[in-house]
């Protein structure tokens, strides 16, 4: 954290209490999320705050709404036991990471119940993001292996923001099939966390395996068919969430850390990215709701939201295994220089078989605007 973890070790070792502790606080955020999600799902049918399906919805049935404020709360305070535990950290966990992520959320809160102008959002992510930059460092370059180390200088600070804002809009985006982004947190935040065990990275450690134990609580209710939805609150946290992660690592690992923590969370960046860029093609307005997404595509040929969340957390999941092998002493270095191409690979059957499935069967219509599971 801008170098280092003042005042806490490295890591405790196996023989600690504390082994044994931390796997049971994550257990106890994963039950604590889900029975707090299934009182609001009761909530929000007695006091009416459901989504209505509609001609263009993904949904079938009324679904309870806004339930990703439990991801919060959870993960918020499992965050400020670990602050407790080793009170030196205070600062960046809990301004740089917790604070900003429920600002996010409490934006969502209000695009939830009254949408705010796309510029308006923006704006207030790239205020947010920089702030975050402020106060945990920029991200210092990136490690390809077998290269020399690409060191940012002055563009670290544009390129932390971007990175910050992206990773928000990414899991806003995503947050349209039942389980997509609750599921890619809980892959992504598995994933992270051995990357900071790898490191020693204890502080980026400990949060990212409270934020999947979070996300999985909520999701035990957001998988096919989903009775509640995230929202924007949701997605929103755990985009900014997940986006400090990087910056929490320790200073000499974050550069070497970046690009597979990157690579843990690959399908959730590209295919927003991908969706972006081609609606710019097309000459239409990416900020413009839309079904036009790899993943709603799939769903639309006929793949159940259940299947397609699947294959998305698996293709994480490879990325993010393979992203650990980077960082392995033991892999030589000439395999090590090919596993990011992996990457770019897997992107591309993605694709091609996604293009392929749609092109041999009818889609279900869509249109701009239309509204998404999430």
């Amino acid at each position: 954290m801008n170098g280092r973890e003042p005042g806490i070790p490295k890591f405790p070792t196996f023989d600690a209490l504390e082994s044994v502790l931390w796997p049971a606080a994550a257990l106890l955020v994963f039950v604590v999320t889900a029975v707090l999600v299934d009182v609001m799902i009761i909530l929000a049918a007695r006091f009416r705050l459901v989504d209505l399906p509609n001609r263009r919805s993904a949904h079938a049935l009324p679904t309870a709404r806004g339930a990703g404020v439990a991801i919060a709360a959870t993960a918020s305070l499992a965050a400020v036991v670990v602050v407790l535990r080793w009170p030196g950290i205070w600062r960046e966990i809990l301004l740089g990471v917790i604070l900003p992520s429920l600002a996010i959320g409490a934006v969502g809160i209000v695009d939830d119940t009254r949408p705010l102008r796309a510029s308006l959002r923006l704006a207030i992510q790239i205020a947010v993001a920089t702030a975050m930059t402020a106060l945990l460092g920029p991200l210092p370059g990136i490690a390809f292996p077998g290269l020399p180390a690409w060191e940012f200088g002055w563009l670290g600070w544009p390129l932390t923001v971007l990175w910050i804002v992206g990773m928000i809009n990414a899991f806003n985006f995503m947050d349209g099939a039942d389980g997509m982004a609750a599921l890619g947190a809980v892959v992504a935040g598995v994933l992270i966390a051995m990357i900071g065990f790898e490191t020693r990275s204890l502080g980026a450690m400990l949060l990212a395996a409270f934020v999947a134990a979070a996300a999985g609580g909520f999701l035990v209710f957001n998988w096919q068919p989903a009775r509640v939805f995230m929202g924007d609150a949701g997605s929103g946290y755990l985009g900014t969430f997940l986006a400090a992660l990087p910056l929490l690592f320790n200073g000499p690992e974050r550069g070497r850390s970046l690009l597979p923590i990157a690579m843990c969370l690959w399908p959730y960046i590209y295919d927003p990215l991908l969706s972006v860029l081609r609606r710019i093609g097309q000459g239409k307005n990416p900020l413009v709701p839309h079904r036009e997404f790899l993943f709603h595509r799939l769903v639309r040929s006929g793949v159940s939201h259940a299947r397609a969340s699947l294959v998305y957390a698996a293709l994480a999941a490879i990325g993010g295994l393979a992203g650990m092998l980077m960082l392995n002493p033991e892999v030589p270095a000439a395999v090590q220089r090919w596993i990011p191409w992996s990457i770019l690979v897997l992107a591309v059957l993605l694709t091609w078989a996604v293009e392929r499935r749609c092109s041999r069967v009818p889609l279900v219509p869509s249109g701009d605007g239309a509204a998404t599971a999430g």
